[in-house]
């Protein structure tokens, strides 16, 4: 359902979205029943005006977590450890992309995640051309799209699985700052609290994503290498975030 959904609201045909075109047939299905030009009368319109609003309330529910579940998990006991800047580890990227000054939410994008050696975390993704029944990708959203986010900005990072098809995967969430720089005169800067969600295709690399973000997590070297993901650990330093507000 969660990945139909998120087919519907990004794939556009003759310029709008289908879940547009989708919501519209609903409604005009129940506007021609109750004028009676299709057999049912009020009772059928109510079903059509009932189904128009079960698909705008899920699509939103779905749309403010990104279309995808996250089930926190206890984390596993972890030696922090640095990536190396070459290091590439293949991931599905969810989450607030950017490119050029542009700024748009992506669920489930392939790419890698990689730490530079100015300890700036980066996750690189690319988006195909794609096509969903009638619709197609918009054009303009092709292309690279890119997250950086340096130690300071994360806020907490929470082990667990990640669902947007029928098979949950393995993976990691970071909540962390990201700062929209002023564009424009109408425009101001703001900073915000977001969440990627990072699934990998085995637990192996998980555990390496998850040991060199611990890294910016642990004591200085004078206290135990060996560090606990408690939840106190890891959420110690902020309160829980909450889902956004979209």
């Amino acid at each position: 359902m969660r990945r139909l959904l998120y087919n519907l609201s990004r794939h556009h045909w003759s310029g709008a979205p289908l879940s547009r075109w989708l919501a519209f047939l609903l409604l005009l299905g129940g506007l021609v029943t109750a004028a009676g030009w299709l057999p049912g009368g009020w009772p059928v319109a109510g079903l059509w005006l009932l189904a128009l609003l079960a698909l705008l309330g899920v699509t939103a529910y779905w749309r403010r977590r990104d279309f995808v579940r996250f089930q926190e998990a206890p984390a596993p006991d972890l030696l922090p450890a640095r990536l190396d800047p070459s290091d590439k580890i293949p991931i599905f990227a969810t989450g607030h992309f950017s490119v050029e000054g542009k700024y748009r939410r992506f669920t489930w994008l392939q790419g890698f995640f990689r730490t530079f050696a100015t300890r700036e975390h980066a996750v690189i993704c690319h988006v195909p051309p794609r096509r969903f029944l009638l619709g197609q990708w918009p054009e303009r959203e092709t292309g690279l799209w890119y997250q950086f986010f340096m130690p300071g900005d994360i806020l907490q990072v929470r082990w667990g699985a990640v669902q947007f098809g029928p098979e949950p995967m393995v993976g990691v969430a970071v909540d962390y700052r990201l700062a929209i720089p002023k564009r424009g005169r109408l425009s101001r800067a703001r900073t915000l609290e977001e969440t990627v969600f990072l699934a990998c295709h085995n637990e192996a690399d998980a555990r390496r994503i998850l040991a060199n973000l611990l890294y910016e997590l642990t004591p200085p070297p004078s206290a135990p290498q060996a560090v606990s993901l408690t939840p106190e650990r890891l959420n110690g330093r902020v309160h829980q975030a909450q889902p956004r507000e979209k």
